[in-house]
């Protein structure tokens, strides 16, 4: 099957994060000629807050050039600290500029992650100012309330949409909360094209708990749990041809590319062998209870 792609605008989908480099795990990989350094490097904003970014450089750009970018990550690699290598009081603060993006695994889950090539060291005598911030067009496909496992409304509302990128189209899920939450269920319709922007907030929390025993020193069993939110603080107008200096997306131009993007992935899975791991459970949803264009 010969692969088709809808021609959409790439959307901007921009994760902005300040904080102390927690791990860095890159090496130089040599490939079929081509040298470049990969990776993660997770950066801490907070006791519970860490943002880890995908790092591919390549050595040389596609013009045979030398790539600034792998210079770049070349001084990260050798030069940044990170808190479990030195500890927290002499690893390198950074500021990280990067891209959001949505992987969707072979259980139908879609998982959001970030990629950088940019790290700069906060200046000597500069003060950090931690964050995790994002900033993300979508074209608006579901506006509902979430619910727990239970049925019960949890009070936030999910606001699903569509991003198109350089290489298709993918799903993501933002969440609002309070006086925001409000202000887009009644200013927002599904359709529209917006630029969103927030918070992110990816928590490891670990709970610890002692377990006495007769003799010897307490047992500790240690739970890690995860939270994973892009929770929206504000919004732009819905964008309005001759109104707003971006143009919408169009539906009918969406639904293609989404279409395009079930074949792909249909596609990919049947050339997978069989024996497929148990489907994880998806997270609780309530876009079936909301304003949704079925797509």
């Amino acid at each position: 099957m010969a692969e088709t792609k809808t021609n959409l605008r790439q959307a901007k989908a921009k994760a902005f994060v300040n904080g102390i480099v927690s791990e860095k795990d890159l090496k130089v990989v040599t490939d079929k000629g081509e040298t470049r350094i990969e990776g993660n490097i997770t950066v801490k904003t907070s006791d519970v807050n860490f943002i880890r970014f995908g790092v591919y450089a390549k050595e040389k750009t596609s013009n045979g050039t030398a790539n600034k970018a792998y210079a770049g990550i070349q001084t990260v690699m050798n030069e940044y600290k990170s808190i479990a290598d030195v500890g927290e009081e002499e690893a390198t603060e950074v500021k990280v500029s990067g891209d959001v993006s949505a992987f969707t695994r072979d259980d139908g889950r879609v998982l959001v992650t970030y990629r950088s090539n940019f790290f700069n060291r906060v200046k000597a005598g500069d003060e950090l100012d931690p964050k995790a911030e994002f900033s993300i067009e979508m074209f608006i496909s579901s506006i509902a309330p979430e619910f727990t496992t239970d049925g019960e409304e949890t009070g936030r509302l999910l606001v699903g949409g569509w991003v198109p990128t350089y290489n298709g189209i993918d799903p993501i899920e933002l969440v609002a909360e309070g006086d925001v939450a409000s202000a887009i269920d009644s200013g927002f319709e599904v359709g529209q094209t917006v630029e969103f922007y927030g918070e992110i907030i990816n928590n490891q929390i670990r709970t610890v708990t002692e377990i006495p025993v007769k003799i010897g020193k307490p047992r500790q069993k240690v739970e890690v749990t995860y939270k994973n939110d892009l929770i929206i603080q504000g919004a732009s107008e819905a964008y309005e041809e001759g109104i707003t200096a971006e143009l919408p997306y169009e539906a009918d131009t969406i639904q293609i590319a989404i279409q395009e993007r079930e074949a792909r992935l249909a596609e990919e899975k049947a050339k997978k062998k069989s024996g497929q791991s148990e489907v994880a459970k998806p997270k609780p949803s309530g876009a079936a209870h909301g304003r949704t264009l079925g797509f």
